[in-house]
């Protein structure tokens, strides 16, 4: 695991808890396979996270929400897109 994955992970798992982050990297995941645009993506993350009953604040759930898509993109060396 390269650094940069080591270092998302901790911040998010310090932030969220560690098993919030995995929940929400499961999520992410699960959209990931989907063939949506991005933001169709985050809809439906968003939605999920709700259905699943985490009890984040909106702030959190959008940032931890970017922090499992840089941590997966890291795992996988997908460039990052805008």
């Amino acid at each position: 695991m390269s650094v940069k994955a080591v270092v998302i992970s901790s911040f998010a798992s310090f932030l969220l808890g560690s098993d919030t982050f995995a929940r929400i990297k499961g999520v992410v995941l699960r959209q990931d396979e989907k063939d949506l645009s991005g933001q169709e993506k985050r809809h439906a993350a968003l939605t999920e996270i709700k259905t699943i009953g985490l009890g984040i604040a909106a702030w959190a759930v959008n940032l931890a929400i970017e922090l499992a898509v840089a941590y997966l993109r890291t795992l996988s060396n997908k460039p990052e897109s805008k």
